[in-house]
């Protein structure tokens, strides 16, 4: 199953890959620029970038912070707090593709 998460003219590209009642697995392709829409992560995950880059987390109250997704290194990114949403933004001029591995079961 593919679907886009709309961003004005663009889109970023998701998949699910695999999903059950435990995990959930997305590729996901950020283009150069690209800007995702308002979201909350709302699982703990696992990021392991197959074309990394650097993402600018933008939040709601306007501060930004640079995730830095290494090209093969296994990323662990902790659930957002309720309530709080933020687009992430390529701001490299290459694409970005991420396997994410949402886990849905307490760890």
């Amino acid at each position: 199953m593919a679907f886009l998460l709309s961003v004005g003219a663009s889109a970023v590209e998701s998949t699910v890959q695999f999903e059950n009642n435990q995990v959930r697995v997305l590729k996901i392709k950020i283009m150069a620029h690209e800007v995702s829409v308002l979201h909350r992560d709302e699982y703990p995950h696992i990021v392991i970038p197959l074309k990394g880059g650097t993402i600018t987390r933008l939040e709601v109250d306007g501060s930004m912070t640079d995730v830095d997704f290494p090209e093969g290194k296994v990323i662990f990114r902790k659930t957002d707090p309720v309530g709080e949403f933020h687009r992430s933004i390529n701001n490299t001029s290459n694409p970005i593709e991420l396997i994410i591995v949402y886990l849905k079961t307490q760890i």
